[in-house]
């Protein structure tokens, strides 16, 4: 019975999307000492391309549930969600805090690790954390929103993602648009209501059966493709002609990325909205799915400590076949960690 009632698609999508944050950021080891004409870096590119949607995906997910409640208490809101994540953000500054400066040095001068958690720049992948946060504080008001927006709105809604959120950051990224043109663009500020929140309101909306159902699976898939293999070729052409390892299409809001998101997004919950598991079997993906937040926040130790340890680059194999083995290692770690800690009281709270 409860297979039938929880929305398995989004518990899936929201693995699936983890493993390829993992996926990034051990593929980012060898990007920029790497020249982008050799093999190497031509493979580590077209896996930074497969795995940039994840963020975003994870963005629309919690829209797609957040934003589909009967109600948002605004206190419970607070107590419950935006505090819970900056205490758990504040928990895990301080860790890699701590762990980049060397438990011996943070203790002798604990001003350093202080600098370092409310300096400008701690644990550079923990901004997810505090773009949840914003995006939950004003969810109330995207909840209202949503609500009053009739087709043509969301239209026009999705007009001014592609223009001023996708478009415009992808334009800005590009090397070879020249300075006036970027000059112009600077004019129009990003709109927060196009940047991230967008993705958390497309989450509802791509959701909905009246829009879901406009998509089709095929065309979904072909779509898919042809970003996922355009944006890989153009992003190596840029590279070459710059003689730099760029990412000018990969920031979380450039139009391939966008258009990929949506595409898996939809192509997950079309092919996966019905499904349902054994209770065994589902009792499993419901316990990771639940722990993907903490695989999230330690996945980085994870991979300096099994450099520092273990010696395991992926750059000193073939990184067609090291990069996904090193992700799929570190994601298991991860999971078993967040897996075991999650039953000890206290600690579940903040992990």
């Amino acid at each position: 019975m409860e297979s039938k009632q929880r929305d398995l698609s989004l518990d899936i999508l929201r693995i699936i999307s983890c493993f390829f944050v993992v996926f990034v950021h051990t593929a980012m080891e060898g990007w920029y000492s790497t020249s982008p004409r050799t093999y190497t870096w031509t493979v580590l590119n077209f896996y930074d391309t497969l795995g940039r949607p994840s963020l975003p995906i994870f963005i629309m997910i919690s829209g797609s549930l957040f934003l589909r409640k009967n109600r948002i208490d605004i206190k419970k809101l607070w107590l419950k969600n935006i505090l819970r994540l900056a205490v758990i953000y504040l928990v895990w500054a301080f860790f890699y805090a701590v762990m980049n400066t060397g438990i011996k040095k943070s203790i002798a001068d604990p001003k350093l690790v202080l600098d370092i958690v409310f300096g400008p720049n701690p644990q550079y992948h923990l901004w997810y954390l505090r773009t949840l946060m914003n995006i939950y504080a004003i969810s109330p008001l995207l909840w209202l929103l949503v609500r009053a927006m009739n087709g043509k709105n969301v239209r026009y809604f999705l007009i001014l993602f592609f223009i001023f959120g996708s478009l415009r950051n992808t334009v800005y990224e590009l090397p070879f648009i020249p300075a006036w043109l970027h000059e112009q663009i600077n004019l129009f500020v990003e709109m927060d209501l196009v940047g991230y929140s967008a993705y958390f309101m497309l989450g509802y909306f791509l959701s909905l059966p009246e829009y879901e159902q406009k998509f089709n699976a095929a065309k979904l898939r072909v779509i898919y493709v042809v970003t996922l293999f355009a944006a890989a070729f153009l992003n190596q052409l840029i590279a070459w002609i710059d003689n730099w390892p760029t990412q000018a299409l990969y920031n979380n809001f450039a139009l391939p990325v966008a258009i990929e998101a949506i595409c898996l997004f939809l192509l997950f919950r079309k092919r996966l909205y019905n499904f349902s598991l054994p209770a065994e079997k589902l009792k499993w993906v419901v316990r990771l799915s639940e722990c993907t937040l903490f695989i999230y926040l330690i996945h980085m130790f994870v991979i300096q400590r099994l450099q520092m340890y273990f010696h395991l680059y992926t750059m000193n194999y073939n990184v067609l076949f090291s990069v996904p083995l090193m992700a799929l290692l570190v994601f298991c770690i991860s999971a078993a960690a967040g897996l075991i800690l999650e039953r000890i009281p206290i600690l579940n709270r903040i992990l």
